[in-house]
């Protein structure tokens, strides 16, 4: 019996010190979140606090613009400046109005987005160097433009497996700023950084973007 009692003891301590040491883990997971999303704040703050020229707590367009073209210097070592075009692309993609928009597009962009626009900035920049390859290896007709049937293609061949049609056709609505049905270089390098967020799973893309796939 008292073997028994002891050996019922020693499990049940088992089992505690068990529990005990996922409780700690857990704890130590959402304290190295909570430290890495403090820092990813603070960056961002930075950030807003250099470029914020109104100081309204947003950045414009004439801001981001601002921002991304050093950034483009520091990181990449190029004098990059984002066209008009560009910059309609990034705030379609990320300007769901912050926590104060309740997901609806306010035509600045606050703290909250600024990490993600600076990752797909960075993204486009490094999509540029490979987009003259592709361009020239899938465009058929030699029309120097990309169709949608051509992007398929791209798209098939860069995921390396079959890509749904619906989701080529939100990527090629997405990336045709001009509207004319086709995409020009740079307009391929947003297809393809477009394709790859959305591959990712970019949590701030907004939901209206993603209807009909």
């Amino acid at each position: 019996m008292a073997v028994a009692a002891a050996a019922a003891v020693g499990a049940r301590r088992g089992r505690n010190r068990g529990q005990l040491l996922v409780v700690e883990q857990e704890l130590s997971r959402k304290a190295k979140e909570n430290d890495a999303k403090r820092q990813q704040n603070e960056v961002a703050q930075s950030i807003l606090d250099k470029y914020d020229a109104d100081k309204n707590g947003t950045l414009s367009p004439k801001e981001l613009k601002a921002m991304l073209a050093d950034y483009s210097l520091h990181r990449f070592k190029a004098e990059v400046r984002p066209t008009a075009e560009d910059l309609v692309f990034l705030f379609r993609l990320f300007d769901n109005g912050g926590k104060a928009g309740g997901g609806k597009a306010d035509g600045v962009i606050d703290r909250s987005e600024i990490l993600s626009i600076l990752g797909a900035w960075g993204d486009f920049m490094k999509q540029k160097e490979i987009v003259q390859n592709l361009s020239s290896k899938f465009d058929k007709d030699d029309n120097h433009a990309i169709d949608e049937e051509e992007l398929q293609a791209i798209l098939d061949a860069t995921n390396k497996s079959p890509v749904k049609p619906e989701i080529t056709k939100w990527v090629m609505r997405e990336a045709d700023v001009s509207g004319n049905g086709t995409l020009n270089d740079l307009e391929l390098a947003r297809a393809l950084c477009a394709f790859e967020l959305l591959s990712k799973g970019e949590p701030n893309l907004r939901k209206d973007l993603q209807q009909g796939w």
